[in-house]
């Protein structure tokens, strides 16, 4: 071989050699880039489903809860009974006069069911009070709804108007097939 054929020979071997180093460092740079999408994809999944994590542990305590105190299981009609009877004797106890009350229909939803009593009160504040603390109670899925307290034409006596809400699961065929014996 003559000297300016292997330059030659040696200039196409150094830029072969320089090209297939630059396409090396090319995928290299390309791959490193798709692991770095890939690394970042993969952190905010985690701190996705840590945050899920962490909304389970705050929410183990009122799971707890709930499965202490389990939604009764009555029927529609038995449930308006049930809290109209524990309104009237409640009001009774606090010596609460009952101007009015109206049961309202009974609402579906798929965690459960509400039945409700809109009632008017009369009587002394601190008779109210003790209304209020006796019947919102939260182990019997009973709460207050709406509230509106004013004052009695006799300066120690008020008027409330409140809509109580009993929430309960409504008894289905396969209850009433468990338990033969209650109607």
């Amino acid at each position: 071989m003559q000297p300016s054929e292997k330059r030659l020979l040696l200039i196409l071997g150094t830029a072969v050699f320089l090209a297939l180093n630059l396409l090396g460092l090319r995928a290299f740079l390309v791959s490193r880039k798709g692991i770095a999408a890939q690394i970042s994809a993969a952190k905010a999944s985690v701190a996705e489903d840590k945050g899920w994590i962490d909304i389970g542990e705050t929410l183990r305590p009122a799971y707890n809860w709930i499965k202490g105190h389990p939604m009764p299981v009555m029927p529609p009609d038995d449930a308006s009974a049930l809290l109209l009877k524990t309104e009237r004797d409640v009001a009774e106890k606090a010596s609460l006069k009952v101007t009015e009350e109206n049961l309202l229909p009974a609402v579906d939803s798929p965690l459960g069911a509400t039945v409700g009593v809109s009632v008017k009160l009369s009587g002394s504040f601190s008779g109210i009070v003790k209304f209020l603390h006796s019947i919102q109670d939260p182990a019997a899925w009973r709460v207050i709804q709406k509230l509106t307290l004013r004052s009695d034409t006799q300066p120690p006596n008020v008027l409330a108007d409140l809509e109580i809400l009993q929430y309960f699961r409504p008894k289905s065929g396969a209850d009433a097939a468990a338990a033969p014996g209650t109607p």
